[in-house]
């Protein structure tokens, strides 16, 4: 699957909360190596608070979403996206498929 890198900065009100995502890829690495890396910053703040983590996938077209915990803890929960592109998902959507 063929698809364009694209920085994202977005804000948006969702259940009464405001939801950030920031996505910024390291377009650099990207040309150096032959599967492809995730990006510099990958993730979601809720009221000014970190939220969760996006891990995207050398595939270019999955994705997943964990909530940001403590290191050596498990996270309550994670969301896989396989077959969804990261770069093109609109922000409400990918919010109204998380546990929220």
């Amino acid at each position: 699957m063929a698809y364009k890198l694209k920085d994202r900065k977005e804000k948006m009100l969702y259940k009464g909360s405001v939801y950030e995502l920031t996505l910024q890829w390291d377009r650099e690495s990207l040309r150096k190596c032959f599967c492809g890396m995730p990006p510099f910053y990958a993730h979601i703040r809720k009221d000014g608070n970190n939220f969760a983590h996006i891990d995207c996938y050398s595939t270019g077209d999955d994705f997943s979403v964990e909530p940001m915990h403590p290191l050596f803890e498990e996270p309550e929960w994670i969301v896989h996206f396989l077959k969804s592109d990261i770069n093109s998902i609109p922000l409400k959507k990918l919010l109204e498929l998380l546990p929220i």
